[in-house]
């Protein structure tokens, strides 16, 4: 490869970074300080206002009881990213301890652990959440953790395959010499040194976490009203796709765009990690 198509790429890698901190930052304030963005409640029907196009007034149009949808999208992204967020946190600690415990621990013991996660893999992933949403509840708190319960897995066998890789080498060796306890050696002297790929994961877990609880809303199984997500409201609006395309386009945008945003966060830190 020529030095000025990489010399594009690394501009393009740049771009596409600046981009994403931009969105992110207007993703903060949708979460904190959506009053900032929109004067309009995203519940207050307006009934001589049902159905409008996008307009001045209304920039993303209303819906079929008169409400900003706007606003809807900016107040919807509270729940989208509180529940992928919380996903993919829960995941990151819960999948590294036991992908950690599994790597460092004896054969048998590893085996077993790694045949509960392959148990988990070989179920359908909408059957397995179904099941687990049916004991948990259709909240913000079943979601995530259903979600959660998905999810680790993929960061345990990480985390396990790079417990493996370092547990022989001589810095853990010595650990052993010197007489520290295994949590003492895990905590201290692996954690660590798996930390860079797990961060990595757990920034890919955010946008495939979104795509989820959208899918899952979207299907009438994932968040309920008077909650507001992005997915919910392209439920909503596939119903009016013809006559109202604007129902399903904005909240899929606003799906589409945070999606791609912690994609190309997640390629830039695997850049720097590898």
């Amino acid at each position: 490869m020529s030095q000025l198509n990489i010399k594009k790429q690394k501009e393009k890698s740049k771009i596409k970074l600046y981009l994403s901190v931009f969105f992110i930052l207007f993703l903060l304030i949708s979460i904190f300080f959506p009053y900032l963005l929109t004067s309009m409640s995203p519940l207050k029907s307006n009934y001589e206002k049902i159905l409008l196009s996008p307009n001045i007034e209304n920039l993303f149009g209303t819906d079929q009881l008169g409400r900003d949808l706007f606003s809807r999208v900016i107040y919807g992204s509270k729940i989208s990213l509180q529940v992928a967020l919380f996903t993919s946190l829960i995941s990151l600690i819960f999948g590294t301890i036991y992908g950690l415990i599994a790597g460092f621990s004896n054969r048998i013991i590893d085996e077993i652990m790694m045949k509960i996660v392959d148990i988990f893999y070989s179920i359908p992933d909408l059957l397995l959440i179904s099941i687990f949403i049916l004991f948990l509840g259709k909240g913000i708190l079943g979601i995530t953790i259903a979600l959660s319960l998905l999810s680790w897995m993929r960061i345990a066998r990480i985390s396990r395959a790079s417990t493996l890789e370092i547990k022989n080498l001589p810095f853990i060796l010595n650990a052993k010499i010197y007489g520290f306890s295994k949590f003492h050696i895990m905590a201290k002297e692996l954690l660590p040194n798996i930390l860079g790929p797990l961060v990595v994961t757990f920034t890919f877990t955010i946008p495939s976490s979104i795509l989820a609880e959208s899918t899952l809303s979207f299907l009438g199984i994932g968040i309920s009203p008077p909650n507001i997500s992005w997915g919910l409201m392209a439920s909503t609006g596939w119903e009016g796709l013809r006559s109202f395309p604007h129902l399903i386009i904005f909240p899929s945008l606003a799906i589409f765009l945070s999606t791609l945003t912690f994609y190309n966060i997640g390629n830039y830190l695997k850049s720097k990690v590898s």
